[in-house]
C-alpha cells in the first residue's frame, strides 16, 4: 500500500480575469477544449472514459493523479487494482486504483490511463463532477490554460511551443518524498516574495482558489499575525492572514498578492519540496511545457 498526500484548496475568491485578447483560439491551430468556471475558479472540462461520456471533470494542475468517482468507475466496470491512502491534514482514507483503456479530453487521448477511484465530492464540495483531470494526464502534453477565453489547449505537435512568447520560467522538480514516490512531478516554480528571507517554491495550481503558504513563519521576515477561520474539504480550520506580497517570478511581477497560511506545521509540503500554492486565477494565460520543463506566465 502506498501513500498519497494532497493539500486542500481554501474557499477564497480568486482573481477574475476580464481582459480581452485578439486571439480567441489555441495558438498554432491546436484544437481547443472549452472549460466552464464554477464558483469563479473551478475549471470544469468534458472528459470521456473508454469512449463513454463525456463527463464533467475538474481540471487540476495541483493534483498529482487523475481521479474518478467510484460511482462512475463501477458504472463503467473499471476493476480496482492496488490501494492507496489519501492523507489530508486531518484524515486518512483508503482508495483503489483503476485503469481506463482510453481517457479523452477534447481531441487528445491517453491509453491505459491509471486513475484513483476516490469520492471526488470530498475535494469539490457541491461540484457536479465525476472526476479530476490531474498532472499524470496533463504531463503528456504542452498545456495552455487561457483564462480570458476559458479554453484548455493540449498539444503534442510542438506548434504552441514554437510560437509561445514571453519569458520562460524553469520548473523545479520536487524533492523525493520519504521512501520514494511513483507519483508524477508537480508544476513548481521559484518565486521571490517582498517579505520573504529566501526564495519560495510554489505549486501552480488550477484547482486552488487562493494563494497559500505553508510553514510561513520559517521564512517570512515578520511573523504572521491575525487569524481567521475558514472551511476546506476537511471542515473548519484556522488560517493566518498574511500581509499582501509582491511576487516576482523571473521577470514576471504580481503586485499585492494576498496569501494565507495554514495553522500548524505542514511537514508533507516540506518533504515534497514546496512552500505553498499559487492559484492560476492570477494569470491571463499559463503555458506549461512538461517536456522541456518551463512555463510562460501572462499576469
Amino acid at each position: 500500500m502506498t501513500s498519497l498526500k494532497w493539500f486542500a484548496s481554501l474557499f477564497f475568491a480568486a482573481t477574475v480575469v476580464t481582459a480581452l485578447d485578439a486571439e480567441t483560439g489555441c495558438p498554432g491551430n491546436v484544437a481547443s477544449l472549452p472549460f466552464r468556471l464554477v464558483n469563479r475558479y473551478h475549471m470544469i472540462v468534458a472528459v470521456s472514459v473508454n469512449r463513454s461520456g463525456p463527463y464533467h471533470f475538474l481540471l487540476d494542475t495541483g493534483m498529482q493523479v487523475t481521479m474518478v468517482d467510484p460511482s462512475l468507475a463501477a458504472e463503467l466496470h473499471l476493476e480496482p487494482s492496488g490501494t492507496v491512502v489519501v492523507a489530508g491534514a486531518a484524515s486518512r482514507q483508503s482508495a483503489s486504483y483503476v485503469q481506463a483503456d482510453l481517457l479523452e479530453a477534447g481531441s487528445q487521448a491517453i491509453a491505459n490511463q491509471r486513475m484513483l477511484a476516490y469520492d471526488v465530492h470530498n475535494l469539490g464540495g457541491t461540484l457536479d463532477i465525476k472526476g479530476v483531470l490531474g498532472e499524470d494526464f496533463l504531463e503528456h502534453f504542452d498545456v495552455l490554460i487561457d483564462n480570458v477565453h476559458k479554453l484548455l489547449c493540449l498539444d503534442t505537435s510542438r506548434a504552441m511551443r514554437a510560437g509561445m512568447r514571453g519569458p520562460h520560467t524553469a520548473l523545479i522538480p520536487p524533492s523525493e518524498a520519504s521512501g520514494g514516490s511513483e507519483l508524477p512531478n508537480m508544476v513548481i516554480i521559484e518565486a521571490r516574495l517582498s517579505d520573504a528571507k529566501r526564495p519560495v517554491r510554489l505549486v501552480l495550481d488550477s484547482g486552488a482558489n487562493g494563494a497559500i503558504l505553508y510553514n510561513a513563519s520559517e521564512y517570512l521576515a515578520e511573523p504572521p499575525t491575525g487569524h481567521l477561520t475558514g472551511a476546506d474539504v476537511e471542515g473548519v480550520r484556522v488560517f493566518t492572514a498574511l500581509p499582501a506580497q509582491d511576487v516576482k517570478i523571473g521577470s514576471v511581477r504580481l503586485p499585492g498578492v494576498l496569501f494565507v497560511s495554514l495553522a500548524g506545521t505542514q511537514k508533507d509540503a516540506r518533504t515534497k519540496g514546496f512552500d505553498g500554492v499559487l492559484t492560476l486565477g492570477l494569470f491571463r494565460r499559463v503555458f506549461i511545457c512538461h517536456a522541456q520543463k518551463f512555463v510562460v506566465l501572462e499576469p
